[in-house]
C-alpha cells in the first residue's frame, strides 16, 4: 500500500511539471511563432544546416518560408561541376549572408546573382551563408564545402560579432610563435539535445530567444558595464550569439579608442584567421574580396550614442569606424579588395528617409540585402574583377 502511495506521489511529482511544460509548448505552437532552426552537429564545423528541410521561421517582422539544398546551403541546388562559361562567386558569412528574414529570391546572393546578369556577366553566386558563425567556422566551412564547388571568386561578409565568435568557439587557438592551432569541436550528447531543442521546441526557443528580450532593461546598467573588462564572456551567450551587429557589452572593447587587452586578443586571432582565408583562396585560384556588414548603429548614429551611455561609458572614447578601419588596413597591406556597406547606407539614407535594418534584429530586410548588392555588383565591375561580358543578359 505504501509502495502505491509512493508511486502515485511520484507520477504526479514529475507528471504535473511535464504536463505544464506540454501546455506551454503548446500554448506557443498556437498563438506565437517562434524563431525555429534546423542545424545539427558537424565534427568540423561544430554545427551545420540539416540538408534538404523545409521550416517556417518567424518573428515579429517577418515570417518566411526556408528550405536548405541538398548541400545544407539556403540556396537553389547547384552542382559541384560549374557550366562552361559560368563565373562563379561563393559568398560565405554569418546570418546575414544566409538571409533568413527575407524570402529566398531577396537575399543578398541571389540579389547580386541578378544584378550581374543584368550587367551581362554570366555569373552564379553560391550561398553559404550560416547563422551564429565566426570567421572560424566559415575558414573550416571553406575547407569543407565552399572550394569544391571551384569559385572563381570568394566573398567573406564579415561582420562585428565575428570577432567575439571566434574567440567563444575555441575553434581556434595562437601558438607563440602566432600560428593558428586548430581544436575540433566536441560533440556532447547535451549539444545534440540542444540542436534537436532549436528545431523542435516553441518553448526552448521561447526561453533561449525571446525571454532574455523581455528582461533587458534589468540588465542595462552600470554593473553590467564593468563586466567588460573581467567578466567570463561565457556567462550571457544568449546576449552576443543573438546581437546581430548591435553594440553588446561584449563587443564594445574593439571599438575603445584606447587599444585594450581583450581588444588584442580578439583582432590578433581574427587578423590569424583572416589570413588563413587569403591564402587558401589564393592556393586555389580564387580572389577574394571582403564585405564589410554594417552595424545598425553606424546607420543610425543616435543608436551609438545612446547604447554607450546605457552601459554608463563616455562616448567620446570609443569610434564606431574603429573595426572597419582595422579591417581595412589589413585588406589593403594583403592586397584584398574591401567593400563597405556602412558608407552606402549612410550615403542613400542621407538622400531620403529608409530603413536597411529590421527593429526586432539587426538584421538587413529587403532594403539592406538588395542595396548591398547593388553595391558589391558595382565595386566588382570597377574592381576588374569580373569575367568579360556576354551579348546579352542572362537568365
Amino acid at each position: 500500500m505504501k509502495f502505491k502511495k509512493l508511486l502515485v506521489g511520484l507520477s504526479l511529482l514529475l507528471g504535473v511539471p511535464v504536463f505544464c511544460l506540454l501546455i506551454l509548448e503548446l500554448g506557443l505552437r498556437l498563438l506565437s511563432s517562434q524563431p525555429i532552426s534546423r542545424k545539427e552537429g558537424d565534427p568540423d564545423l561544430g554545427w551545420y544546416h540539416v540538408p534538404n528541410v523545409s521550416f517556417v521561421y518567424s518573428r515579429q517582422e517577418y515570417t518566411v518560408l526556408i528550405r536548405y539544398n541538398s548541400w545544407g546551403m539556403r540556396d537553389s541546388e547547384h552542382q559541384t561541376r560549374k557550366s562552361p562559361g559560368v563565373f562563379r562567386i561563393a559568398i560565405l558569412g554569418d546570418s546575414f549572408v544566409e538571409g533568413k528574414q527575407v524570402v529566398l529570391d531577396s537575399v543578398y546572393s541571389k540579389v547580386l546573382e541578378c544584378c550581374l546578369r543584368q550587367k551581362l556577366f554570366n555569373c552564379e553566386t553560391l550561398n553559404f551563408g550560416v547563422n551564429g558563425y565566426g570567421n572560424d567556422q566559415e575558414l573550416m566551412l571553406l575547407k569543407k564545402y565552399a572550394l569544391k564547388f571551384d569559385p572563381d571568386l570568394v566573398i567573406l561578409a564579415f561582420s562585428k560579432n565575428d570577432l567575439l565568435n571566434n574567440i567563444v568557439t575555441g575553434m581556434f587557438s595562437l601558438t607563440r610563435e602566432g600560428k593558428l592551432h586548430f581544436t575540433p569541436i566536441e560533440l556532447s550528447f547535451s549539444s545534440k539535445v540542444r540542436a534537436w531543442l532549436w528545431g523542435n521546441s516553441y518553448l526552448f526557443v521561447f526561453l533561449n530567444v525571446k525571454l532574455p528580450r523581455l528582461m533587458q532593461l534589468e540588465t542595462r546598467t552600470s554593473a553590467r558595464a564593468r563586466r567588460i573588462f573581467g567578466g567570463n564572456m561565457m556567462e550571457r551567450w544568449g546576449d552576443y550569439i543573438d546581437a546581430q551587429q548591435d553594440l553588446t557589452s561584449y563587443l564594445v572593447p574593439v571599438y575603445a579608442k584606447e587599444e585594450n587587452q581583450q581588444a588584442t586578443s580578439m583582432k590578433r586571432l581574427t587578423e590569424a584567421i583572416l589570413l588563413e582565408f587569403h591564402r587558401l583562396c589564393q592556393e586555389k585560384g580564387a580572389k577574394l574580396v571582403f564585405l564589410i556588414v554594417d552595424s545598425r548603429f553606424q546607420v543610425r548614429p543616435q543608436e551609438w550614442e545612446r547604447a554607450l551611455r546605457g552601459y554608463g561609458l563616455d562616448p567620446d572614447l570609443y569610434d564606431p569606424e574603429a573595426v572597419d578601419r582595422w579591417l581595412t588596413v589589413i585588406a589593403t597591406r594583403e592586397g584584398i579588395p574591401v567593400i563597405n556597406c556602412a558608407q552606402r547606407f549612410r550615403h542613400l539614407k542621407a538622400l531620403r528617409p529608409m530603413k536597411f535594418h529590421w527593429d526586432i534584429d539587426g538584421h538587413w530586410n529587403n532594403n539592406g540585402h538588395r542595396e548591398a548588392a547593388r553595391l558589391t555588383a558595382e565595386a566588382l565591375e570597377s574592381l576588374g574583377l569580373l569575367p568579360a561580358k556576354t551579348g546579352r543578359a542572362q537568365m
